[in-house]
């Protein structure tokens, strides 16, 4: 006898619990499988939420309805607005998140849909992807996989290896989940292995801050959710805490090196690919000679300011070498260490396995979100659950899909890069990414994507209009301000939603096309992509570069 669901979700962090909410809001009965309470809402690495790029997701989640930027208002502590010498479309809500009361939001957000969503603290060990079918007894119409860094995870420090998916609070580690890549190979999809770390984290009590720079928090800050204002009972009304910044030295660098082979990085232990964006301390100091410093912020991870996140440091070396080097950072002379630092492998997908929806090409009501999507990031993750959720829920019920591309959403651009480019690396979301960001603005995405949210069950009404009411003067403001800009990108909008099927002349000429690098002139010189569709579609392709041969086009026809 099997129970039955419209939607299974597997997996509780960030890609996950938006998953399951949002499917609830759009009707479906759904159930979240997860191994522990403490996974919901858990914030493994640094205890923040925004920044650039990532800030627009946020606002674009909130407008459809989403929990995260509802719970990062109830749990932040620090909030700075980014970028303020720039224009709008840079600008960025950024917010260092108590990750205890942040846990505590989320599950509270979710009790709100305990009619419809039922959470089940219980492993996943067997998985029939083509019945749906969890366990031999949980059945569904569609199932979000969204596995973080859980799948054939194995946590490197120094020569230490642990099969796990991440350290818990209590610093035991979760066992790895070597089952469902199994599986997922079996399926036809092909893994990639990516890598990501952590620093250490330290005791405040033991920290030198007079040696530091103060970061104070905006006095007068901005909220990521329009549900809330500044008045709002629910809206945080934590005392806002500093954050600080330091330096490395170069004793620092000189430990590092010294001790080079001790980092699996460097002795050939670790073959996954990390991010560039945001390499290991070890990673700066042997890529980087040149620079005799690099900048550390050190991060309060709760309102209590006890534990320090030292944002800039994340290494896989060993505990003793970590503690040697630490030591020789301006004002951590004496830290104490509450745990260290580490690296970890994981299994990812191909995401160009995937339809717009994260929908497999290849399984109908098969639907992937997160890290397992080649992601890096809370943000990332939770606007891929939400979309892949609602998704999820309108195959199970036959109802409308939510659509999103580069056009409409940051989350947009973020799912038409994986599942037409790939990565080769964690994927970061950055303003750069979007062509369009001057229409893409954190202050307009409830004016982009309400009226859609509302029409397919993911946003009330009344919310609607409590958000638009309280955005619209600065929206407007701002429309005006750049009102030419903002025509030209509409423009540029819309002949890009009328150029993807151009076809490519034969024999068309890629050399010296500025904005292509060598290596993409020859692939796309090799394949000879018939239309402006499949041009878009070659590995390395970028926004920009279709931009130019859409020139040349042109200006050839014209």
């Amino acid at each position: 006898m099997t129970i039955d669901y419209d939607v299974i979700i597997i997996g509780g962090g960030h890609a996950g619990v938006e998953a399951a909410a949002a499917a609830a809001r759009r009707g479906a009965t759904v159930a979240l499988f997860t191994k522990s309470p403490d996974d919901l809402g858990a914030m493994s690495c640094n205890p923040s939420i925004g920044g650039p790029g990532k800030s627009q997701m946020v606002a674009e989640i909130d407008a459809l309805g989403g929990i995260m930027p509802r719970a990062a208002d109830m749990a932040g502590i620090h909030f700075r607005m980014l970028n303020m010498s720039h224009g709008p479309a840079t600008r960025a809500l950024r917010a260092q998140i108590d990750r205890n009361l942040y846990r505590d939001a989320i599950k509270k957000l979710l009790v709100s849909y305990a009619l419809r969503l039922t959470i089940i603290f219980e492993p996943v060990e067997t998985l029939d992807l083509e019945d749906k079918t969890i366990n031999g007894k949980y059945k569904a119409k569609a199932i979000v996989i969204t596995t973080g860094t859980f799948l054939n995870g194995l946590v490197h420090r120094g020569e230490e290896k642990i099969e796990s998916g991440r350290l818990q609070d209590d610093g035991t580690y979760q066992s790895a989940d070597k089952s469902i890549s199994k599986t997922l190979e079996k399926t036809g999809f092909s893994l990639i292995r990516l890598k990501t770390g952590t620093p250490a984290r330290l005791y405040a009590d033991s920290i030198d801050f007079s040696k530091c720079e103060v970061q104070p928090g905006d006095e007068n800050h901005e909220w990521f959710s329009g549900a809330f204002a500044p008045q709002s009972l629910e809206a945080s009304n934590l005392n806002p805490v500093s954050c600080f910044i330091t330096r490395t030295s170069a004793e620092t660098h000189a430990v590092i090196r010294d001790n080079i082979t001790d980092a699996p990085m460097y002795n050939g232990e670790i073959t996954g690919t990390g991010p560039r964006y945001c390499p290991s301390v070890e990673d700066k100091v042997m890529r980087f000679p040149e620079h005799e410093s690099h900048h550390i912020f050190l991060e309060p991870e709760t309102a209590d300011g006890k534990i320090i996140y030292p944002n800039g440091i994340s290494t896989s070396m060993s505990s003793s070498v970590q503690d040697k080097f630490i030591k020789t950072i301006p004002g951590l002379e004496n830290v104490r260490v509450e745990r260290y630092g580490y690296a970890i492998e994981y299994d990812a997908i191909d995401a160009r396995a995937l339809k717009s929806t994260l929908e497999s090409k290849n399984i109908p009501g098969l639907f992937f979100a997160g890290q397992i999507n080649g992601t890096s990031g809370y943000e990332e993750a939770a606007a891929q659950g939400l979309a892949a959720g609602a998704n999820a829920a309108a195959f199970s019920t036959d109802a409308e899909p939510l659509i999103l591309d580069r056009t409409n959403s940051f989350i947009g651009v973020l799912i038409d890069d994986i599942t037409t480019l790939g990565v080769d690396e964690p994927y970061r979301m950055f303003a750069s990414r979007a062509e369009y960001r001057l229409s893409l603005r954190a202050d307009n995405a409830i004016f982009r994507l309400g009226d859609a949210a509302v029409g397919l069950g993911l946003l009330s009404q009344e919310r609607f209009e409590k958000v638009k009411n309280q955005k619209s003067e600065i929206r407007n403001a701002i429309d005006t301000m750049y009102a030419g800009y903002v025509a030209r990108n509409e423009r540029e909008i819309e002949n890009y939603r009328r150029d993807k099927n151009i076809k490519i002349p034969v024999g068309f000429n890629y050399k010296g096309l500025a904005g292509l690098t060598n290596e993409l002139t020859e692939k796309l010189t090799a394949v000879r992509p018939e239309n402006i569709a499949s041009l878009s579609k070659i590995p390395g392709m970028t926004p920009a570069g279709i931009m130019v041969v859409l020139r040349r086009i042109r200006n050839v026809n014209s």
